[in-house]
């Protein structure tokens, strides 16, 4: 017989964890079992940032997530987290140890965590320890959602048998059920659209960030354009037939391409108001049809004249079978070259705002994209900031963008910056921040010096213009023991290109006082229609 919580961790151990999140917490039995087994415990300082972290891990390496806290505050603290990783369909499996005796007020928990949109599960029996943490992640990752596996102070305190090898050699071949296609019909009705269109568009979400390789044989066949909504940027980076991001963050150029399409086609993206520009981006003559394996998302935010409940993938995949050989389409030389020369904010010109003391975000983005090695992760924070380098600030692929939109909260990207830097250590990894949430996750500065992160943090910092007067945030940083400056004009960015060519063996932070200014906002160009 051994202890449940040595049973847990022999089980993830077999199903490929290799980094588990949380904070830190001397009474948890599982902690010790974890790191026996092979799991680096990562300890963050707050429980919201220990799930951030957790997400941006599997959001940019697909490996799983898992966090490791206890029930009571420290779970109500990670609601945030939780709630983003819900809206973010994160397969994200939550190990909630009860860390005292008596009534917990799980209860309670549990409807506030159903309501953020976690799945439940307790271990109520020490013997079924194999099997229920095996189905927890797996429904997790199945359902792309956070699952809390609830374990009780008295199941952690006893003892079950010790799992056979085999069986726990068999668990990493587990396989998620089969992917959803839709019916025959449906998918000859939307073959038919498309070998019909003269400019098809797809715009790729969440929801399609594992099927890039599938869309992009599709849309070759189809003729079609490629752009993401934000949560999907980089997925078509390396297409010359790709227009970025579609949406607010749009150049001019691309918003007239896409308002141009006649056959438009949303592959597991919800077609929310930033990434049609509140409607204006898609014009009314053009056929509408949203693809995405829950039911409930198709025509939520707009009509759409067909709804197709199937996984991306799958669905392409169907399509291709119906579309054997490849058309012009939209692809056309002309557009080639407008995509060459106008889908980038590079390709727009603009007037460098000079202050004293005060450099132009666009050219401090611009700066750092010139900088930085082409192979990186950005991590973004909400904020008014944003647009400068979600826009300006190039990525590899869609493994190398994370950005916490959901509920509009600042503050999650430096925690994410450590999950993304942890999942892809051979990346240069920048986490971008405002002032606003640098200081809301000050604490996680931290963290990224305790592990010795190689990560680049820029803030885009405009503080004196709000109630507070100006924080000196590269103060703030080299107090926790970060390497950190003050940036107020190109020739500060020294700093970065030292910190580059030494060993980073820590994080550095940039102060960036910048003027502010935001993007144009093109979407005027049609807003009234």
């Amino acid at each position: 017989m051994i202890p449940v919580a040595e049973t847990v961790g022999r089980v993830l151990a077999a199903l490929g964890v290799r980094i588990v999140f949380g904070v830190a917490a001397g009474d948890c039995p599982l902690t010790p079992a974890l790191t026996a087994h092979g799991m680096r415990v990562v300890a963050a300082r707050h429980p919201s940032g220990a799930t951030t972290m957790a997400e941006a891990y599997t959001r940019t390496s697909d490996e799983p997530a898992v966090l490791a806290i206890s029930q009571g505050s420290v779970l109500t603290s990670a609601i945030t987290g939780i709630l983003e990783a819900a809206h973010n369909r994160t397969p994200l499996l939550v190990l909630a140890c009860e860390r005292t005796g008596g009534h917990s007020g799980m209860a309670r928990q549990a409807a506030l965590l159903t309501a953020a949109g976690a799945l439940i599960e307790p271990v109520i029996d020490a013997a079924e320890t194999v099997s229920v943490v095996a189905w927890a992640l797996h429904a997790a990752r199945a359902q792309r959602r956070p699952l809390v596996l609830t374990l009780a102070r008295e199941v952690l305190a006893a003892s079950c048998p010790p799992p056979p090898d085999d069986l726990l050699a068999s668990l990493g071949d587990l396989r998620a059920p089969a992917l959803r296609v839709p019916d025959a019909e449906t998918v000859a009705r939307l073959a038919d659209r498309l070998a019909a269109a003269c400019r098809p568009v797809f715009i790729a979400g969440r929801g399609a960030r594992h099927a890039g390789r599938e869309l992009e044989e599709l849309a070759q066949r189809a003729g079609a354009l490629l752009t993401t909504s934000a949560a999907a940027h980089g997925l078509f980076a390396s297409s010359p037939w790709n227009l970025g991001i579609a949406g607010d963050w749009s150049t001019p150029a691309v918003a007239d391409l896409i308002n141009d399409a006649d056959v438009l086609i949303g592959w597991g993206c919800s077609l929310h108001e930033r990434t049609t520009r509140r409607g204006a981006l898609i014009a009314s003559r053009a056929h509408v049809t949203q693809v995405d394996l829950d039911p409930s998302m198709l025509g939520v935010h707009r009509t759409i004249d067909l709804g197709v409940v199937g996984d991306v993938g799958a669905t392409a995949r169907a399509l291709l079978e119906r579309l054997p050989r490849s058309r012009t389409g939209y692809r056309t030389e002309e557009i080639r070259r407008r995509i060459n020369e106008q889908s980038s904010w590079h390709d727009v010109g603009y007037q460098p705002i000079h202050l004293d003391g005060r450099i132009d975000p666009r050219t401090l983005s611009q700066l750092l994209d010139a900088l930085l090695p082409e192979e990186r992760t950005l991590v973004v924070d909400r904020g008014d900031f944003m647009s400068h380098p979600i826009s300006l600030l190039r990525i590899p692929d869609a493994q190398g963008f994370c950005s916490w939109q959901a509920f509009e909260e600042a503050g999650l990207a430096l925690a994410g910056g450590i999950g993304a830097a942890l999942a892809n250590p051979d990346r240069l990894t920048l986490a971008a921040l405002g002032d606003t949430g640098a200081l809301r996750a000050a604490a996680e500065l931290e963290t990224a010096v305790r592990l010795a992160l190689p990560l680049l943090i820029v803030v885009y910092n405009t503080s004196d213009n709000g109630p507070y007067g100006l924080v000196d945030l590269a103060a703030l940083a080299a107090g926790h023991g970060c390497a950190a400056t003050v940036v107020r004009q190109g020739r500060d960015l020294k700093a970065v290109r030292d910190w580059m060519a030494g060993p980073r063996l820590g994080p550095l932070l940039l102060d960036a006082r910048i003027a502010s200014v935001r993007l144009p906002n093109t979407s005027s160009w049609k807003e009234a229609s």
